[in-house]
Parts: structure tokens; sequence; C-alpha cells
């Protein structure tokens, strides 16, 4: 497929698929998409712009031990019972009495939260854990990577290794599951091959952007969860009927480690041209710095990284500066992500942030970028904007009000925000 190409090196541009609502989720941070001049100074002083590494892999944790018991463990399996949660079983060993206690902890990607499950231990020595879908809605197919632990009636205790490759799987309807290099695929029956196909392309023409904008790739391989009916989107959610007149039209979270995606309107490029690689982007986001930045960055960046745009972005917001004005970016918090805007269009933080982006990285280089993402994964960024304008300013070397003037004239707007 042609690519869309912005003049810089590394040709990144954007779309969004609409409204994104962020929601707490076990301590981490989901998105919901629902329907409805010359050049600068190089930035100095922010960091290195070397590859970030994130060697650490927790599933690398080995078994642990305390006492003097000898274990053995059989019987080991996974059964995922879609849409009503999964369960694990295995039967343990002591040398030293029976096992009195079990639990299980498992998580979705090698550093998002953990959850646990206690287990029951039958007559036989089987030890049984149960996770019971209502305490938290799942989508199929996430990994399930997990560890057992034990206790015998002589206080010894055993913790396995991770054991890691299992996934929620409905086996209720007909899947097909892809890997590439960049992410792992699954589309219900209804989607064809090209769908995995675009996916696959568009991931992997994003692979250098991610890399050189956030410094390294996921410290796991991302999943695109792309369902063909909305009936059986709404089933993981443990809705039957959509009953209000908001059409959720996906999920993002790094608890889970994947986009939930149904596909509404009939267009495969926005799904996996623009949708995945904007979603992708969030997940980078919280992997590396926990959204600690505006609305409308963490929307308007993601929308960066989009090659299939519903619309163009750009003279939709120079449209704006030349017929109206637009609000400030740099005060406050800036613009909501989907504010109606002075044309009552919506989307006004996404499509102003994407600008910003634009502004950004065609003056200062994707280097500039990257400085960001570096000092806001080191920083303590309490959604408070003038933290994050002090990052602005480390990069760029200019005042905030310098950098809103000239993003602003490059825009053709008024170089003054209103007040």
């Amino acid at each position: 497929m042609r690519s869309n190409q912005l003049p810089t090196r590394f040709g990144l541009i954007a779309i969004t698929l609409s409204v994104v609502l962020v929601t707490i989720m076990l301590s981490t941070v989901g998105l919901q998409a629902t329907a409805q001049s010359g050049p600068t100074p190089t930035p100095s002083g922010a960091g290195t712009t070397a590859l970030i590494t994130d060697d650490a892999n927790p599933y690398d944790e080995p078994a642990e031990y305390t006492g003097d018991a000898e274990w053995t463990l059989t019987d080991l399996t996974f059964q995922s019972n879609y849409p009503n949660g999964f369960e694990f079983h295995a039967t343990p060993t002591s040398s030293k009495g029976p096992v009195v206690s079990a639990s299980v902890q498992w998580s979705h990607n090698p550093h998002a939260d953990r959850a646990r499950a206690i287990g029951e231990v039958d007559t036989n020595g089987l030890a049984t854990a149960i996770w019971d879908a209502t305490s938290n809605r799942v989508p199929p197919w996430v990994a399930v990577n997990y560890r057992w632990s034990f206790t015998d009636s002589a206080g010894n205790s055993y913790q396995t290794e991770w054991i890691v490759g299992e996934e929620y799987e409905d086996n209720t309807r007909n899947w097909t599951r892809a890997e590439s290099e960049d992410i792992i695929v699954f589309i219900e029956d209804g989607l064809t091959q090209e769908v995995i196909d675009m996916t696959f392309d568009a991931m992997e023409e994003r692979r250098p952007d991610f890399i050189a904008l956030f410094g390294r790739q996921l410290a796991y391989k991302p999943r695109a969860i792309l369902f063909f009916d909305y009936d059986t989107f709404l089933e993981w959610r443990g809705v039957t009927v959509n009953t209000n007149n908001t059409i959720l039209a996906g999920q993002t979270t790094d608890y889970w480690g994947a986009t939930v995606q149904a596909f509404l309107f009939g267009d495969l490029e926005e799904m996996t041209y623009g949708t995945v690689p904007h979603e992708i982007a969030h997940l980078y986001q919280a992997d590396l710095y926990d959204f600690r930045a505006p609305g409308w960055w963490i929307e308007g960046n993601a929308t960066y990284f989009e090659i299939s745009k519903g619309y163009d972005y750009e003279q939709r917001v120079r449209d704006l500066a030349f017929f109206y004005d637009i609000p400030p970016l740099l005060q406050g918090l800036g613009p909501v992500p989907n504010d109606l805007g002075p044309d009552e269009r919506g989307r006004l933080g996404y499509d102003m942030g994407y600008t910003f982006n634009e502004w950004l990285i065609d003056n200062y280089g994707p280097e500039a970028h990257l400085q960001i993402v570096q000092l806001l994964e080191e920083g303590v960024y309490r959604n408070e904007s003038d933290e994050f304008n002090v990052t602005l300013e480390q990069v760029t070397g200019l005042s905030i009000a310098e950098i809103e003037r000239r993003w602003r004239t490059w825009l053709g707007a008024s170089p003054e925000a209103p007040t």
C-alpha cells in the first residue's frame, strides 16, 4: 500500500477512531474508543537519544523455595472457559507433608499488574484455582502467564517459575490467529486474511518510527483482537444488548497488552492502517511513561502514528485558525481531546495535539520526541500542565509562551493565544 508521507525522514502521519475515554483498571490506564518558517535549533540538555533498552523480564524469575522439602509438580494444565473465565490445575507433592494451600498469580504481559486466585486442594492432591470473569471483564485471546504457590503442612513453600504462552481462547467461535515480528493478530470469522496482511504491513511500516520516537519496541509483543460481529464484541463485556446510544467501538489497555476493536464501519484501511497503529502507540505511552501527559498530547501523539487518515487533521486546524481562532494549547491542561471546537466537529484535542506533534518533529526532529519520552519516563508528572510544559521548555530551549507562539504561527493562526 502506498504510504502517505510527512516531510520528515520518518514519514509519520495519523488518524483516530473517535472519542477516547481514560479509565483506571487495576492501576493501569485503559483507553476506550467510542463511535461517534525556517529551521529551528536542535534541542539540547534533555539526555541521550540512544536506544532505550528494557531487558528485565519478570517472567524470567526462577522458582523459589523455603524450607527443606523436595517438591514435584505434575498434571499442570490451563483451561479457558471463555466467556466465563479460566482455571488452573496442578498436582503438587512435597516430601515433608501434604499440601495445604495453593494459589495462582497471573498477568497478561510482563509489566502488567498481577491478578491472584486462591486455589483448593482436593483429597487426591489436585490443586484447582478458578477465575470468574464476572469479577473483571477481559476479552478473549489475551495472553495468560502464571505461576503457582504452594505450602505444605510443615510450613515449607514452593513458588513455581512462570509458565508462559497460554491464551484466553474463545472456543465457541471460529477465529484466525496470525503472528508477525511486530504484532499478534486475532480475527473473528467474517474478517478475511486481508485484514491480517494489512495489519502486518502497517505495523512493519511503523516499526522504525516506534523505535525512533520511543527509543525501543514494547517490552512484549502487542495483540490486536478484531471482532467482526458486534454482539460477539459486547459479550466479553458482559453485555448482550447495547442499551444506550453510545457505541463502544474498541478498548485498549496495557493491562491486557492488547487493543480490542469491533469492525463497525466497513473500512478495513481505517481499522488496519489507522486504528491499530494509533492504539499500539497508546501501549507505548503506557509502557514507557504511564500516560503522564495532558490528554491532548496523549491523543494527538497517538494520532501521529496513523498511516490512514479519516480526514485531513492538519487542514481542519488550519481552517479553524483562518475562519475562527484556535484556543490555547499550553495554558492549563489545554483542550480536552473530544472538545467540539469552534466548528463543532469534535476531536479538537486530538487534532490540535496532532499538529503540535507535526510541528515539533518537523522543526526539532525525532530526537526531540524521544527526549520528551525520556523525561516523562524519568519524571513525576501528576497531570499538572506546568510539569509537562517544563519538559517542553527543556527539550526546545524555548519558553512555553514562545513554543505556543511559534506553533500557532506555523499553523497560520494569530501568534498570541486568546485569553
